[in-house]
């Protein structure tokens, strides 16, 4: 028979695909979210990779801990209750047999409970085994024969039996029936563990096994339930006596305490408060080069001044602090030896034009003469906008807190003094940390600009939580959006609407856009719907 695919067999392998698709779209989402909910502050980072290996470190130690304690604990138990039992098969032995019932109830703890038998159902422990060990035990400190002493089977975790009797306990009424004591046979009164004479029956095993439990109701406080411990049996043995009776000695453990973890919590709190105030100073300590290294970075991409740092901390801290110090150096060499040079070349441009300028006189065309005399005007302005270009460059001025509200009402007025067509609109004070000759002239440009092509230039002033914005709009022709960052390189002109005749030599918006830039900013150009054209200046508030 052949194997045909069908359209039932892609139809399957698509849902498979789909389904592979979206379990490790949601595996994918829930690492994200695991990854967004680790700290990302180094401090935070620390702490939460300490307190991990904290916890699995306690969660290790406990229950080493616990293993330990349970195998001395049932070690320690088993060999009280053998040295009990050969003990009182010593002095059964040689005591009278009306005695012996009274002997044993005053021998009887807690713990352990012992009784007289005609025959025991418990047979020889295999041979090898952790019965038959403590059997020989029992046998040589007793005195017995070998191979006599009956063994049950040990329980593989007597603990755990009294830790599920515990909750057994807890979920039982509350009024349990009072502890019955051991009593003699044949009637005879009965004595309880401390020779006090009673006139009670023989013990029920169940009732036995809550004995500490009396006078427990719902008002009784948790600590008090757990103040004598709950039993569970472990061991059950038969001694032949020389009587020829059988010794039944059954032996019960104790549970854990309830709150026997307590301590390790308390020094898990302890442990984690310490290394928590300890991180937390050492990393605002190591991380405080760090600190000024990022505040001098971003001040340096400002274009501000800043002075060498000091390199502290430790070794590879300082290393980076170092590197800063010189790249900053490097940097300002740099831009002083550029600047210098467009210094020097604009200076120097000036003699050989003046000399031309002086022979354009001595040109008898007239036309020939005022073109020429045109274009060496049009250097003349070039050298000297690179002149200035270079002096802002070179310029040193001090950062500080601006009103920048009241610095563009002030360039409001002052142009609406002069018959300029210029509003503000903004806030009443805003404070921004800046060089205010530079952002002035920054401000000044694009307003002349709007007034030398519209006429009218708006000044904008709004705030965010993030970033100050300021816009200078116009009702002009705008620029074609071709050229909206074109215009900010150096002597680039827009022709047509603004032309040479117009405007200036191309450098305005290619320093506003430095000085911009300078702060942290940017400034950018865009034709407004209703017409005109709208400068946007970003700068960051922090």
């Amino acid at each position: 028979m052949t194997r045909s695919s069908g359209p039932d067999a892609s139809q399957k392998s698509e849902h498979s695909k789909k389904s592979f698709g979206a379990t490790f779209t949601k595996a994918g989402r829930s690492l994200r979210a695991g990854f967004r909910l680790w700290p990302r502050s180094l401090a935070g980072q620390l702490i939460a990779a300490l307190m991990i290996a904290l916890v699995l470190a306690q969660i290790i130690s406990i229950m080493m801990f616990a293993f330990e304690r349970k195998n001395i604990t049932l070690s320690a138990t088993r060999g009280q209750i053998l040295d009990r039992t050969a003990s009182v098969v010593r002095v059964l032995n040689q005591t009278d047999m009306a005695l012996h019932d009274r002997f044993l109830n005053a021998a009887e703890g807690q713990g352990i409970r012992f009784d007289l038998a005609d025959s025991t159902e418990l047979a020889l422990p295999a041979e090898g085994s952790a019965e038959a060990g403590l059997a020989h035990r029992l046998e040589r400190r007793a005195g017995l024969a070998d191979n006599t002493v009956r063994f049950s089977k040990l329980p593989a975790d007597p603990f755990l039996m009294a830790a599920r009797e515990r909750t057994t306990a807890d979920d039982a009424p509350a009024t349990d029936p009072p502890r019955p004591d051991r009593g003699m046979m044949n009637g005879q009164k009965m004595m309880d563990g401390q020779g006090m004479m009673t006139g009670q029956g023989p013990p029920d095993d169940k009732n036995r096994l809550f004995r500490h439990r009396r006078n427990w109701d719902d008002r009784t406080p948790p600590w008090r339930r757990f103040r004598d411990p709950i039993l569970a049996q472990d061991m059950k043995i038969a001694v032949p006596l020389d009587s020829g009776k059988w010794l039944i000695a059954k032996s019960e453990v104790p549970a854990p305490p309830a709150k026997w973890g307590r301590p390790f919590l308390i020094s898990l709190l302890v442990t984690a408060l310490l290394i928590i105030a300890v991180v937390v100073l050492i990393v605002r300590k190591l991380t405080a080069p760090l600190r000024e290294l990022e505040s001098a970075s971003r001040k340096l991409g400002r274009g501000e001044a800043i002075a060498p740092l000091k390199e502290n901390g430790p070794t590879e801290i300082q290393g980076t602090i170092s590197a800063f110090n010189a790249m900053q150096e490097r940097l300002l060499r740099f831009v002083q030896d550029r600047t210098r040079m467009l210094a020097a070349v604009s200076h120097d441009l000036r003699t050989p034009i003046t000399t031309l300028r002086l022979r354009t006189e001595f040109i008898d065309d007239d036309e020939m003469r005022e073109k020429l005399q045109e274009t060496l005007e049009e250097m003349q302005a070039m050298t000297d906008a690179v002149l200035a270009f270079a002096r802002e460059d070179a310029s040193k001025e001090e950062t500080r807190d601006v009103n920048l509200a009241a610095l563009m009402s002030s360039m409001a007025e002052d142009y609406q003094e002069l018959g300029k067509n210029v509003a503000f609109e903004g806030p009443d004070n805003l404070t921004f940390s800046c060089r205010q000759v530079s952002l002035k002239r920054a401000l000044r440009n694009l307003t002349e600009n709007a007034l030398r092509y519209a006429g009218n230039a708006s000044l904008k002033l709004e705030a965010t939580p993030r970033h100050i914005e300021i816009k200078v709009c116009d009702d002009g022709p705008g620029i074609p959006a071709e050229k909206l960052e074109e215009v900010f390189a150096p002597f680039f002109r827009v022709e047509g609407s603004r032309n040479l005749e117009t405007g200036g030599v191309g450098l305005g918006l290619s320093i506003t856009r430095t000085i911009i830039r300078s702060h942290g900013g940017d400034v950018t150009l865009k034709n407004r719907k209703e017409g005109g054209l709208e400068a946007s200046i970003t700068l960051p508030r922090k």
